[in-house]
């Protein structure tokens, strides 16, 4: 197996767009971000409910 030395990889040139690109990818990254927190947060509530209503029903066969 063919291996590349650290030196070499440190030599390699990277090519980044510009700023203004940079700063429109990490902008979207942000929107990305808080739409998977609210996600999370909407599913937390969701199990919740789901949750109470069967332990609700369970409770009531008693």
């Amino acid at each position: 197996m063919k291996t590349i030395s650290l030196n070499v990889l440190g030599s390699l040139p990277v090519v980044l767009p510009d700023l203004g690109t940079q700063q429109a990818i990490a902008g979207a990254m942000a929107r990305l971000d808080e739409h998977e927190r609210l996600l999370r947060e909407q599913l937390a509530l969701t199990r919740k409910i789901h949750d109470d209503a069967l332990n609700g029903i369970l409770s009531s066969w008693r």
